[in-house]
């Protein structure tokens, strides 16, 4: 099994037309190839031959995810209508990070940034 690199963004507001254009302009800031699907909720950066994958989804869709990480933010659920998460192989760790930041900051979400997992 790979070891991935992965960080979350918990949106404290519903994703919309706002955050796929702010989300939009920090991928594109990369300098690097940028794939999205029609609904601006998957997208796909290809960087120094290394794919990032940036997904946007319902809380519910990965509360047995994030629970721990939300008790660490001391966040509830409710509290994070949607949830961003950047995944990469460990090899796109530094970029991965880079980017969970910049989005937070952009989106007004709150981050523990990225870590390594299986």
């Amino acid at each position: 099994m790979a070891i991935m690199t992965a960080g979350h963004i918990f949106l404290k507001r519903p994703y919309g037309v706002a955050n796929a254009t702010a989300l939009k302009q920090v991928l594109q800031n990369q300098g690097s190839e940028l794939y999205a699907s029609p609904d601006q909720r998957y997208w796909e950066l290809i960087k120094n031959q290394l794919i990032i994958t940036i997904r946007v989804q319902p809380i519910t869709e990965l509360l047995d995810q994030c629970q721990d990480e939300l008790k660490l933010l001391r966040l509830a659920p409710d509290d994070v209508p949607e949830v961003i998460t950047v995944e990469g192989l460990t090899e796109s760790f530094d970029h991965c990070q880079s980017i969970t930041d910049q989005l937070a900051v952009s989106l007004s979400g709150v981050t523990r940034g990225a870590e390594h997992c299986h």
